[in-house]
Order: C-alpha cells, then sequence, then structure tokens
C-alpha cells in the first residue's frame, strides 16, 4: 500500500491523539496543521487532509482546499451532514466509534466518496419517521428517472444551479424536481433526502432492481 501524506487539523484534540499512531502503525505520514490556513494551501505532496469540524468556523477554508477533506465530530445532531455536504467533503464520521473504525471510515470515503456516519444519517432523518426497508423502497418506487437523477445529484451535494446546468433545465424546474423528490419520499429537506438515500441504500437495491430507477 502506498505511503499517504495526511494533513490534521484538530488543536482541541479531539480525534488526532487516537488516529495518529494507527497511520504512523501502517506507514502513512501524518503532518500537523497549524491553523485553519494551512488547508488551504496545503501542497501536492499532502493526499488528503482530517479536519476537526468544530476547529473550523469558515465554509470557504474547506471549499478552498485543494485537497480531498474528511470531517470529523464529537456531535451527534444529523444536522452537522449539511456542513459535509456543502463543502463537498469527502465525508464525516463521529468520534464515538473506535479509533480503527473511524481509519476504516476515513478509508472509504476517501475512496469512494461521499462517506456519512450512520448514526449521524439517522439523526438527520428525524423528525421523519424511521421505516421499514420494504416501506422505504416503496417511497423510492415512486421516484420518475428524472427525479432520481436529482436524488443523487442532492446526495452528491450539487448546487441547484450547478443542476441546472448539467441537465439543460431552469433552475425553477430543478426547485420543482428537488420538491417533488422531497415529498415522494416523505422528507422534509435535502439534508433528509440524503440521509433517507444513504441509510436505506437506495443505489444498492436500484442494481438490483432497475425497475426503480
Amino acid at each position: 500500500m502506498p505511503t499517504v501524506r495526511v494533513m490534521l487539523y484538530d488543536p482541541n484534540q479531539v480525534f488526532s491523539a487516537s488516529i495518529r499512531p494507527l497511520l504512523h502503525r501502517r506507514g502513512d505520514i501524518p503532518i500537523e496543521a497549524r491553523s485553519a490556513r494551512a488547508l488551504v494551501s496545503a501542497d501536492a505532496q499532502i493526499d488528503c487532509c482530517l479536519v476537526a469540524l468544530e476547529a473550523v468556523s469558515r465554509n470557504r477554508v474547506l471549499t478552498d482546499c485543494k485537497r480531498p477533506v474528511f470531517l470529523i465530530t464529537d456531535r451527534d445532531d444529523g444536522s452537522v451532514l449539511r456542513k459535509a455536504v456543502s463543502v463537498s467533503a469527502a465525508g464525516i464520521a463521529n468520534t464515538h466509534i473506535m479509533p480503527g473504525e473511524l481509519l476504516h471510515a476515513i478509508d472509504r470515503g476517501l475512496a469512494s466518496p461521499p462517506y456519512y456516519d450512520p448514526q449521524l444519517l439517522r439523526a438527520a432523518l428525524q423528525p421523519a419517521p424511521l421505516l421499514g426497508d420494504d416501506d422505504a423502497l416503496e417511497l423510492a418506487h415512486h421516484l420518475t428517472p428524472r427525479e432520481d437523477d436529482v436524488l443523487r445529484r442532492i446526495v452528491r451535494g450539487e448546487p441547484t444551479s450547478h443542476m441546472a446546468d448539467q441537465m439543460g433545465v431552469s433552475v425553477s424546474t430543478v426547485r420543482s424536481h428537488v420538491q417533488n423528490v422531497l415529498g415522494k419520499l416523505g422528507v422534509n429537506s435535502r439534508l433528509a433526502a440524503i440521509a433517507f438515500a444513504i441509510n436505506y441504500g437506495i443505489d444498492t437495491v436500484r442494481e438490483k432492481h432497475p425497475q426503480l430507477s
């Protein structure tokens, strides 16, 4: 496995003390960032950045980072997913999991982004009711192909204007599709739609049942 150079920004030692030895053990090179601005200036030798979410007050720092960013948080409410999506993070995980599991989550997020902590996804679904898998798939079955495309773009964190450009439609049309998606899934926000799609494995099910696409 090639050596990975990882920039850590965790001034309050939320996760770095436990994750640093694991990175060393497998031959990766952790590099401490002295300030949030160091994330923006990370050079091409840095492969990725692990960032304590609460230590960064300005989203611009994360969106301007040229390396993939994985966020770590000690909060357990689903609203933190909104920030992860808004900055196109490779993933987000909560410090409640063991260090080894956290490292695995980080690897998954960097290899196939985005990765969202299952506990945060469940929290983001509230106050929408948690459904059985069959009921959730029945709701997803009612999405049209266009709405399915919009849902996938929501999960990727695409803003409305970017969706409109990519789909060749107006912003108002995209907004209409988004509202249709939310209504059919029984959720009240894009964040909850992301949580719904990932929590119930909608993409996995569509692979097995193409009629859902």
